[in-house]
């Protein structure tokens, strides 16, 4: 298997350390470069009303968006220090179509995301990004589970 390019996408969650570790070991095994993908999501905000608050989706403010970025740039520069080909992109509010648009632009010949196992009510109003990379992703998918999802050891 041939695997010049792997998109890691991350959140910046507890997730990231496990993805961007998988993507290290995968890219020194197979010599590929790594590009660590990143979308800033908009920002809920509660408009106070009354009774019924509505909440809305905002832009976010400039210094978060600066403070991702430099964020995603030490995660780079701790690959290129790992001997690792490695490269940044950071989106804004983009949907899930943008993202995997995004992995075709780059070639990506593996996609390596997280996952966050949310209730199924959440999963039905939201959605869940990780499963909408599954169904619509052009080449495999690695997902990493959180720690969350590990079975419990018995003694």
């Amino acid at each position: 298997m041939i695997m010049k390019t792997i998109v890691a996408l991350v959140d910046l969650s507890d997730l990231t350390f496990k993805v961007l570790k998988q993507a290290h070991a995968l890219a020194t095994a197979f010599n590929s470069e790594v590009i660590i993908l990143h979308v800033v999501a908009k920002v809920p905000v509660v408009v106070d009303v009354g009774l019924i608050s509505p909440v809305i989706m905002q832009e976010p403010k400039p210094a978060a968006v600066q403070q991702h970025y430099a964020q995603l740039l030490e995660m780079r520069d701790s690959l290129i220090k790992f001997g690792v080909r490695a490269s940044v992109q950071q989106l804004e509010g983009a949907s899930v179509d943008t993202v995997l648009a995004e992995t075709r632009r780059q070639h990506a010949d593996l996609i390596i995301l997280g996952s966050h196992h949310h209730s199924t009510i959440y999963n039905l109003l939201v959605g869940s990004v990780t499963s909408d990379v599954l169904k619509h992703a052009h080449c495999p998918v690695l997902v990493v589970p959180s720690d969350t999802d590990a079975p419990e050891k018995k003694s």
